[in-house]
């Protein structure tokens, strides 16, 4: 087999295949003598090639798979469970166009190394015995390698590696294949821990509900320089060695994990708009991906805070284009969700997708449509004479614009247009993926000065590839612009989550679930986008403002947990923190920690969550919803925590002067 040097081919060939087919090429190389080449190819659906990672800027060949444990699409059961499932498979004969030098010939006999080493080593051995001699060209189709962690003192995981080897014998000779493999520690690598969106460690064992008493506060990072926004309402996300935050001063932290001691900073430029509320999200090959609030996303060398790519997914002047929510990474694609700043003005909402490699754009979603009429917000238009009904808004004369296009100018009603900009569908945070990583779940929010049109307010499912709509589940009416001046504001602050419930017949329910600004929390199927049970907390008001379900739920054994902010029908004065059961919606506990924002994080039976009330993080019993620890913060915490190995990483400040991240652990 050979190596890609060519770094042409490299970009060109990527395997995403039925194994069955055989396909001519594949990135999954082990590099040999040109002539024997063909003999033997590895081959993995969707998986390529990652470490060295790609930088625009010095490209070289990648030599290397590397996998977080749970990665949707590269470890194949998508779950953080101390171990990586590789898809490795073995073609023979292959007749490959990058390999010109070699000549196709039969194949006699296939040699995999060590195969009492890893589990699943056997079974390809097994497998491509099965095929010989190989008078064609043929695939072991399925095959899966697991690599399980390391294991060091104290439970701590550490990154655990693997070169695959197999020879294939032909007349020609030896094709000797090497495919390198490394499996990484999940850590807390995005805003939602998992593909699932749950914000629960899997992983987590040092701390638990009987020693949460005994945990204090450790290091402190105070974002520093000139009076403004210093908040971290970001999660921090940590890896081996680093914990990376984001400031609404609009820079990007590298913090080390033992002192909390900057080791790099990167400016997004974005401090003169509103600065960053993105968490930043790791790869397993070595890169960090953050979005802003200038609408760009920017690809960086998590080692060192080294740009390698930016990409953009709007203007924030015209378009008041902002990205709220965290990107999320699979298959070597970055989905990032479009919204505005606030809501005058409101922007178009869109998904983009990008690739992780250049930054370039793969594909766009708009949640509504760019244009609608203004006496019927269910006709789409593109010019006055494609609406059935010729009625535009109204002038506002002493400022000389149309109200519902103030772009226009105008002096009487009549000069207004009947075909207006289609605005709102926001999507202001990240999305949850399928295991192999080509299904994107997303939700979008309501806009409170333009009705709700479109596909706002809604759940979604959506082809990872290419966007195309599997489906779209609804949860409120179309609006009319007569509904205003102010508009209802509904729909979901925060992405959905993947629960597993209980379906009383012995199996289980795949379930997409979120919690909306108007008080309801929903659960619909994930093939079909059906509502399978809701929960009305409280009537939905007629605007809702910031929202009730305001801040990310988290999902852990069984059960769904929430901090609540307010809405008019949902007073201060009512609890402010839920558990709810994930199989019908029912509350499980609540207790009151003052109207909050903050994301949840739960880790081996410890709930944790900040409030805006209080410069304190409260530390919960999940299955009880006892108070087991109230922490001290420098101020109010609306960042979620992070949890990785005895060690909870929170930021803290929110509009404020004042802003960081601190970490807290058990008592020496």
């Amino acid at each position: 087999m050979r190596l890609f040097v060519q770094l042409a081919l490299a970009l060109f060939f990527s395997c995403s295949f039925a194994l069955a087919d055989c396909p001519p090429s594949c990135e999954l190389t082990g590099g040999n003598d040109p002539v024997t080449d063909c003999y033997g190819e590895y081959a993995a659906a969707g998986v390529k090639l990652n470490y060295p990672f790609f930088d625009p800027a010095k490209p070289r060949p990648a030599k290397e798979i590397r996998c977080f444990d749970g990665d949707p699409g590269c470890d194949l059961d998508g779950e953080a469970d101390g171990a990586c499932t590789f898809d490795v498979d073995l073609c023979l004969r292959n007749d490959d166009p990058a390999l010109p030098s070699c000549v196709v010939a039969d194949i006699s006999e296939v040699k995999v190394a060590g195969t009492g080493s890893l589990p699943g080593l056997q079974s390809l051995q097994d497998s491509v015995n099965a095929l010989l001699p190989a008078v064609a060209n043929v695939c072991t189709d399925g095959e899966q390698i697991v690599l399980p962690l390391k294991v060091k003192k104290g439970g701590v995981l550490k990154r655990s590696k693997k070169v695959v080897k197999a020879t294939a014998t032909g007349p020609a000779g030896k094709d000797k294949n090497k495919l390198k493999l490394s499996c990484i520690p999940h850590g807390w690598p995005t805003h939602g821990y998992s593909r699932r969106n749950d914000r629960a460690s899997s992983l987590e064992t040092t701390l638990n509900p009987v020693n949460a008493h005994a945990i204090e506060a450790g290091w402190t990072f105070a974002v520093a320089g000139a009076s403004g926004s210093k908040g971290v309402t970001s999660t921090p996300t940590v890896d081996s060695k680093l914990v990376f935050a984001s400031s609404w001063n609009g820079k990007v932290y590298g913090l080390s994990r033992k002192t909390g001691k900057v080791k790099w900073d990167y400016d997004t430029g974005s401090a003169g708009v509103l600065g960053v509320q993105s968490s930043v999200t790791l790869t397993a090959d070595g890169r960090a991906v953050v979005g802003d609030s200038m609408a760009n996303v920017h690809c960086l060398a998590a080692k060192k805070g080294k740009p390698l790519w930016t990409a953009n997914v709007g203007d924030p002047v015209t378009e008041a284009a902002h990205v709220w929510g965290s990107p999320v990474v699979a298959n070597n694609r970055v989905f990032v969700g479009r919204s505005s700043h606030g809501d005058q003005p409101c922007t178009q909402g869109h998904m983009y997708a990008f690739d992780l490699d250049t930054g370039a754009e793969l594909w766009r979603y708009a949640t509504v449509p760019a244009a609608i009429c203004f006496a019927d917000t269910s006709e789409e238009c593109t010019v006055d004479a494609d609406c059935s009904v010729q009625a535009g808004s109204t002038c506002d004369v002493a400022e000389g614009t149309c109200e519902r296009a103030s772009s226009v100018a105008c002096t009487v009603d009549a000069d207004c247009p009947s075909c207006v900009a289609g605005v709102g569908g926001g999507v202001t945070a990240g999305v949850a993926v399928s295991a192999d990583g080509e299904t994107i779940y997303m939700a979008s929010v309501g806009c409170y000065t333009a009705p709700s049109i479109g596909n706002s307010d809604a759940i979604f499912s959506l082809n990872a590839a290419d966007g195309a709509v599997n489906w779209i589940h609804r949860t409120q009416s179309i609006e009319q612009f007569d509904d205003g001046p102010f508009f209802h504001d509904y729909g979901f602050l925060n992405g959905p989550i993947l629960a597993e419930v209980d379906d009383g017949l012995g199996g289980t329910q795949p379930l997409v679930i979120a919690g909306g600004k108007d008080g309801t929390l929903y659960a619909v199927d994930r093939d079909t986008g059906v509502l399978l049970w809701s929960n009305e907390l409280a009537p939905a008001p007629e605007f809702a403002a910031f929202g009730l379900f305001n801040g990310a739920m988290g999902f852990a054994d069984g059960r769904l947990f929430a901090t609540l902010f307010q809405t008019v029908n949902w007073p201060s004065s009512n609890d402010h923190l839920y558990a709810f059961s994930a199989q019908d919606g029912s509350v499980a506990w609540s207790d009151d920690i003052g109207a909050s924002w903050g994301h949840v994080g739960l880790a081996n039976g410890l709930l944790l969550a900040g409030t805006q009330q209080a410069a304190e993080l409260y530390v919960y019993d999940t299955d009880t919803g006892l108070r087991l620890n109230t922490l001290p913060a420098f101020d109010s915490v609306a960042s979620g925590p992070s949890i990785v190995d005895g060690t909870v990483y929170v930021g803290y400040g929110v509009f404020g002067g004042t802003g960081g991240v601190m970490s807290f652990a058990l008592l020496p």
